[in-house]
């Protein structure tokens, strides 16, 4: 229905309630100030990478935003007392903005955050540079160009768990998929359908307020931080960083599984749920099974469950990398650092080191000997005199350096493909991952990867002398730590570094 246009329509609002209001009421207190406040470009002026701050829900700014938006559809909105999503964040005292993503032009969509000085995430990243998370955004729009509208014309589905503030389900929609995305936030909802709806994609994107667990119909507490990184809401706060969080808010949402929810083929799972991500596997059993589920990327987070030592969690973690591997027959790839991604848009992606079962053993023994006390346990006693060998154990210095931990700081991104997606233009695989090479000998302690990373991923070049021998860099300042590293080369050699073990 056309902006301008004042008549009344039928509007559901909360759980089965009907109510009535005008499409355009220009009820917005900033209503007709020559300033279109809805997120949308002030009359006269064409849509541009601006910023717009944003006071109005849509239809309530109505005469001033003039013809730029074909239609400004009510929203359903969940609480019958609030008009729409603007007036709900406005609420909590929360600031909208809303600028052009910097994306290929057949993407072009408008995407509402708040300031970056409160959530240094997803508001950081879109203020900064019009783009969220760019790595994996350029990988989400390699795998759909082209292929969201299938040959018998019908639309291919995403299926966006954690969707936060709906960055990659607009971009999905926009390049013409159908897309389910989970997020129980309301808070992050808010963002999510006020983008849905400013870019007129409400026919396409399905938001459904609930958590993905491998249990259904569990109240499920939500903590939620009020500043920091916004992102790191889950499941019992178990993801935020204390440090940088004053305050929070705890709710209690239901959960669903995907077995449930899904029953039919999915293009691409996004799956970013902080440190929960086994979990939604675990209940997408069916879906695997049974359904061709092609492209999984999904943040990979085993700090989560470790910064808890809640073993089942930390043993399910890489036990769900290797399920994908054997149970359903993926290939897995390491993306890494979500921001990296060197080259354009439309550039060929790059090779990514491939995650085996050649590395996930290593991972699943580790957890079994950490619970045990038994990581990198004993130290050889010569070592006991430098520090950093006093106590044996650690991440991820105890770890094994064969496995897909070694390389990982708290938590990581990865993509699993099958079918169509594996290989050129899509999932290239060169190489495999670890700190050392799965077929390394457990004689071998010093790594040699092309990337000169030490434990954790750490570039050898930036560590102290103090630390470069335990996370197996070779001493660049051997008045600090030159006879620390012939002592450990010996040791090796006579096979008594004791997290150099070599799985048969």
């Amino acid at each position: 229905m056309p902006v301008g246009t004042k008549t009344a329509e039928s509007l559901v609002v909360g759980s089965g309630t009907t109510g009535t209001r005008e499409i355009c009421t220009n009820t917005c207190n900033k209503a007709k100030n020559g300033i279109c406040e809805e997120g949308r470009p002030a009359k006269g002026k064409p849509a541009v990478t601006l910023m717009f701050m944003t006071y109005c829900d849509l239809g309530t700014d109505c005469d001033d935003c003039g013809p730029f938006a074909t239609s400004a559809p009510a929203i359903e909105w969940e609480d019958p007392k609030v008009v729409g999503p603007i007036r709900f964040l406005q609420a909590k005292d929360v600031q909208v903005r809303v600028r052009q993503a910097l994306v290929p032009p057949e993407v072009n969509f408008s995407f509402a955050y708040t300031d970056p000085a409160a959530d240094f995430d997803v508001s950081y990243h879109m203020e900064s540079s019009g783009v969220v998370e760019r790595g994996i955004s350029i990988i989400t729009y390699t795998l759909l160009k082209d292929r969201c509208i299938k040959k018998d014309g019908s639309r291919a589905l995403v299926v966006d768990v954690g969707a936060n503030f709906g960055w990659f389900a607009v971009m999905a929609a926009r390049l013409g998929c159908r897309v389910i995305g989970y997020e129980p936030v309301p808070l992050f909802r808010s963002f999510f359908t006020f983008s849905t709806h400013i870019n007129d994609l409400t026919g396409l994107i399905d938001i459904r307020p609930k958590v993905v667990s491998h249990e259904r119909n569990k109240t499920m507490q939500m903590v939620v931080p009020s500043k920091g990184i916004w992102g790191t809401a889950g499941i019992d706060g178990l993801n935020i960083d204390r440090a940088i969080q004053a305050s929070k808010e705890e709710i209690d949402v239901p959960s669903v599984r995907l077995e449930d929810e899904i029953k039919e083929d999915v293009l691409l799972l996004k799956v970013d749920v902080e440190g929960w991500e086994w979990s939604v596997i675990q209940g997408a059993e069916g879906l695997l099974k049974n359904h061709v589920v092609e492209n999984i990327i999904m943040e990979y987070s085993p700090g989560v469950p470790e910064r808890h030592f809640k073993w089942d969690h930390m043993a399910a973690t890489p036990q769900m990398l290797v399920d994908l591997i054997k149970e359903y027959g993926y290939r897995i790839g390491h993306i890494g650092d979500a921001g990296k991604h060197h080259g354009n848009w439309e550039d060929p992606l790059p090779a990514l080191r491939e995650i085996s079962m050649d590395n996930l053993k290593y991972d699943v023994h580790d957890v079994a000997l950490w619970k045990d006390a038994k990581m990198a346990c004993p130290s050889p006693p010569e070592l006991a005199r430098f520090p950093m060998w006093v106590l044996c154990g650690g991440v991820p210095e105890g770890l094994n350096p064969r496995s897909l931990r070694a390389e990982i700081g708290h938590n990581t991104n990865i993509i699993a493909a099958k079918g169509a997606s594996l290989g050129a233009p899509y999932l290239k695989l060169e190489g495999l991952s670890g700190i050392l090479d799965p077929h390394d000998p457990a004689t071998k302690y010093f790594q040699t990867n092309p990337s000169n990373f030490g434990m954790g991923s750490r570039p050898c070049y930036h560590l102290t002398g103090e630390v470069q021998v335990r996370h197996r860099c070779k001493c660049t300042k051997p008045d600090i730590c030159g006879e620390e590293e012939k002592l450990v080369a010996i040791a090796a050699e006579e096979g008594r570094i004791a997290h150099n073990y070599v799985l048969p």
